[in-house]
Formats: structure tokens, sequence, C-alpha cells
């Protein structure tokens, strides 16, 4: 099934609509060795304007690329971004490291796209807390194409009043 003609071309349901490779280029991190998407700001703000536009794209995206998308925004924010291993990550899909005024601060963000319809379940959240204290992050974050069930929004709640 096609959605046609649009600002990024034809492409088919449930894939990533193709970007002009004249408006970025994937290269290696020479630090990390991970690829990083390196995005013009004239593609960051077509990018935005795209997803506002169709935002249901998000949910059916490949999910690696759902990762990448998220670490350029970090990126774009101006922190330092890792982008883990595929699968075995430890429970995070992305370090991000930020240094304002001498203060670092560590965020692990674990990505998740499930199919659309399905909750982000409590599992997650709690394996997600349990990394983030093992690991002595500042925050963790989750960020998904759906929504948290009610007992991942309870787990949470609960968390937060002692601290976590």
């Amino acid at each position: 099934m096609s959605f046609g003609e649009g600002a990024f071309g034809e492409f088919a349901f449930g894939e990533s609509p193709p970007i002009p490779r004249t408006q970025f280029d994937i290269e290696k991190n020479q630090q990390s060795g991970s690829s990083i998407i390196v995005i013009t700001e004239l593609f960051g703000s077509k990018l935005i304007e795209y997803f506002k536009r169709h935002p249901d794209e998000l949910k059916t995206m490949d999910r690696r690329k759902f990762e990448e998308l998220i670490a350029e925004l970090f990126d774009s924010f101006g922190y330092e971004v890792q982008l883990t291993q595929k699968t075995r990550d430890g429970g995070k899909d992305i370090i991000a490291i930020g240094n304002k005024s001498d203060i670092r601060s560590k965020y692990l963000i674990e990505c998740k796209r499930p199919d659309p319809g399905n909750p982000v379940g409590v599992g997650v959240v709690r394996e997600l807390m349990g990394v983030k204290v093992d690991e002595k992050a500042t925050q963790a974050i989750a960020v998904t194409t759906t929504y948290f069930s009610p007992d991942a929004h309870a787990f949470q709640k609960r968390k937060a009043l002692i601290g976590f």
C-alpha cells in the first residue's frame, strides 16, 4: 500500500519515508563509532514539520530508526549522545550526557515503538528504574509512540513519592 507522492517521495505503509540524500548524511561518530544522523538545521525543521503533519508515521517507522531519531533529537539539544547496540543494550537505548554550568548529567533513554495500540507495560518502567539506580544516572526517560499501561503509571507515581 502506498501513501503516494509527498514531500519525501513515494513510500509504502509501515516504512520510514525516504529522506533526500542532499539534506543529510549518515556518518560514523569518531569517538563512539556509532552511526549518528547528521542533520542540517534546514533538514531538522523539515523533519519536525513532516511529523507534525504525519504523526502516525512515528507509530510505524522502523524501531531502530525511531531510536536514531530520538538520539538525534537529544544531540540537537546539546547532549553528548551514545546510541547503544541494537540488542542486549542493558535496558537503555541511548545515553545522553549533558555538561551545563559545570554540572554533569547522565540521562538513560529507553525508546519503545510498539505496534500501534499496544501500551508500554510496567516491566519496562521497573527495568528502567533499576538501570537508572545501577548506573547512578541523573534521570531515566522512557520515550514511546503509544501510551503507558495503568500499572506503569501507578508504579511511576509510587516511586516518584519516594524520590525515584
